[in-house]
């Protein structure tokens, strides 16, 4: 199905300073006694494939005068939230949290339809190829994924993973790319019940680390019932970048995949 960015629901903030807020918000556990074995968590088959980006509507200006408007309403509410309430998000009303929450998911989306006006096939094609190693665990940066079992085919699987398109910018004066991005959907695969996938809230929000280095863009709606991400490479480093996006890519479908585990089963 054909994911319109032009109607999407709101989503979550990719601006440049968005991405330095939420990098810096880290998660750490420490497991204390016995090690769970692999055999305690819960594994989903996943198949990665090409999905299709109906751009939005409109030319380059008009989209990026809309994205410099969101943008602008999200900034200017959250200075005033943090003069309101203090710096520290978490300690903020929750009714607050959700109210600039909707404000970046807006920005996300405004931000989403103007940088991704034309998709590269052979782009996205490669980026199948990276996410595929980084859920396999290969490749310099890709750590392991608990989670993540790959197949072959939608029919085989319970999560279908659709790459919609990548995109690069270079800062500082480089001459190869610094700052990566790939954009992508998750999706229920054959092997998971409808009705138990809409069970997974719309709202749902994957708790950043400094591993799941990916934003949400979309959430489910009645013509697009998958959730839109984008993962990111760190920025300001051209090493491996492409592969980088793709293994913060990685990193949020494993995610995704733990905390959801439940409602991705047949019945």
């Amino acid at each position: 199905m054909p994911i319109d960015l032009g109607t999407g629901k709101a989503a979550k903030v990719m601006s440049h300073g968005m991405k330095q807020r939420r990098a810096r918000v880290l998660v750490a556990a420490m497991v204390l006694g016995s090690v769970a074995t692999a055999a305690d968590e819960p594994i989903r088959s996943v198949f990665i494939t090409a999905g299709t980006l109906q751009v939005a509507a409109g030319d380059e200006k008009e989209l990026r005068a809309k994205a410099n408007d969101a943008y602008k309403t999200r900034r200017d509410a959250e200075k005033k939230l943090k003069e309101q309430f203090g710096k520290k998000r978490e300690a903020w009303p929750p009714e607050k949290d959700d109210e600039l929450y909707a404000l970046e998911e807006a920005e996300a989306v405004a931000m989403a339809a103007w940088q991704y006006r034309k998709v590269d096939p052979k782009a996205v094609a490669d980026a199948i190829k990276d996410l595929s190693r980084a859920a396999e665990g290969k490749g310099m940066q890709a750590g392991k994924k608990n989670h993540i079992a790959l197949v072959s085919s939608a029919a085989e699987a319970d999560v279908l993973v659709e790459i919609l398109a990548r995109r690069s910018e270079s800062r500082g004066g480089a001459f190869t790319a610094t700052d990566c991005w790939v954009l992508f959907s998750i999706g229920r695969g054959e092997k998971t019940a409808a009705a138990r996938f809409a069970k997974i809230p719309a709202d749902y929000r994957p708790k950043t680390s400094w591993r799941v280095n990916a934003y949400k863009i979309a959430s489910p709606n009645a013509e697009r019932p998958g959730f839109i991400f984008e993962g990111y490479n760190g920025g300001g480093s051209s090493f491996g970048c492409h592969g980088a996006a793709a293994n913060g890519a990685s990193h949020l479908i494993d995610r995704f995949i733990e905390d959801n585990h439940a409602n991705l089963v047949a019945k």
